[in-house]
């Protein structure tokens, strides 16, 4: 998980028990989100992943690295002991998840395309726990509260989609585009923008 109900509710401001159920929920639905949208897991932990080999470099989804366990190449896509590279043929750039070979492409390509040899690199490697940036952290937080506010929202206008109730305590009033939904806050994927896997 990103970050803690705790620090979620410190940062909404919400005090007492009574929503956590529906924070937990709304955060396992805001931690998929942004791990989907970045396509990176800030959790930490151990990955394996496999990338084209028809090139000299290989973008990781997770980083900064802390480790690299193994490094298999293997057109077959088999990957048995007999395919682990030596350390000494590749360069890690840990801060940026890059895997760069020292001599040319991991295996020679067959085309004129970088993707050629699909799937027959394989990267055992780990990243840092408890190391989530701080502005994921607000994403994550920003996110939870524009769908918190939707459903407190939501349940005081008893699911109806009404812009104005009175009753006995008077008349209250919402803005429709409140009322209806609205897009995700531009902050949210401002903040995440940066932390996107490269698309190469």
């Amino acid at each position: 998980m990103i970050d803690t109900l705790a620090n979620v509710k410190t940062s909404l401001l919400v005090s007492g028990t009574t929503d956590d159920a529906l924070l937990t929920r709304l955060m396992d639905a805001a931690d998929a989100f942004i791990t989907e949208f970045t396509s990176r897991d800030f959790a930490g932990g151990s990955f394996t992943e496999t990338h084209p080999a028809g090139r000299s470099l290989v973008f990781l989804r997770n980083y900064p690295v802390a480790s690299v366990t193994s490094l298999k190449v293997d057109a077959s896509r088999q990957f048995g002991s007999e395919t682990t590279r030596d350390a000494s043929t590749f360069v890690v750039h840990a801060d940026r998840g890059v895997v760069e070979s020292v001599c040319g492409p991991f295996l020679p390509p067959r085309f004129a395309h970088r993707d050629d040899w699909p799937a027959a690199v394989q990267v055992v490697y780990s990243t840092a726990t408890g190391a989530v940036p701080a502005a994921v952290k607000q994403a994550f937080c920003e996110l939870i509260g524009h769908w918190y506010r939707f459903a407190k929202t939501a349940k005081d206008q008893d699911y109806q989609m009404l812009t104005v109730v009175v009753d006995v305590n008077g008349e209250k009033q919402w803005p429709w585009s409140l009322a209806a939904g609205e897009p995700l806050p531009p902050g949210v994927l401002q903040l995440l923008a940066a932390y996107r896997v490269p698309t190469v």
